[in-house]
């Protein structure tokens, strides 16, 4: 059977004119397209399963995912800092808040109630409005503007930073999430894959 080893640029995104951005837009997407091919059989009770408490559950890190694109993208360039202006905007966009994906999970932590008995299609809609709302903004992009930067705190920041930042964070817990499956088959909780 042939793999498909190509990125896909996004809808919208001019290759041609703007190679830097679509690159990241198609990154981005392609980490997205895994992710939900690696999560399809999860049902509620493995997206709030835990080794033990204080591990973030895959529920979580979803939601997570999605409150990371929605800040770095949509809102921290636009020199907001975290208050209840942008709780509004999270709410807006993804319909949860910036905290509500209870990490960092604290030691004794477990699956926030906010997100107790979502199933697997609440978490990617959150993601899908996320990265919707993601690509409004890289949209609006050029290359050039990747090179300009914004204050964050102390921290000044650049545009192409923060994409490579949310595609890096997003594989980070992409791995985690494929940690997390691995636990759960060794426990028993999750069927071993069909070969």
């Amino acid at each position: 059977m042939a793999v498909d080893r190509t990125l896909h640029i996004p809808g919208g995104y001019d290759a041609q004119a703007r190679p830097r951005v679509a690159s990241f837009a198609a990154q981005l997407d392609d980490q997205l397209a895994l992710l939900r091919r690696d999560t399809a059989e999860l049902g509620v009770q493995h997206l709030e399963w835990q080794p033990h408490p204080g591990v973030n559950t895959v529920g979580m890190l979803l939601a997570h995912l999605a409150v990371v694109d929605v800040w770095w993208i949509t809102i921290a360039p636009r020199g907001h800092t975290p208050g209840p202006e942008t709780d509004t905007i999270f709410r807006t966009i993804i319909g949860i808040g910036m905290d509500d994906d209870g990490l960092p999970c604290p030691q004794d932590g477990t699956h926030p109630s906010v997100l107790k008995g979502k199933n697997l299609a609440y978490y990617m809609s959150l993601l899908d409005k996320a990265r919707a709302s993601t690509h409004d903004v890289l949209r609006t992009w050029s290359d050039d503007d990747l090179a300009s930067t914004y204050a964050n705190g102390d921290r000044t920041i650049s545009r192409e930073w923060t994409v490579y930042h949310v595609l890096e964070h997003f594989s980070g817990h992409y791995g985690q999430i494929l940690l997390l499956k691995h636990l759960m088959r060794t426990a028993g909780v999750l069927a071993p894959p069909q070969s």
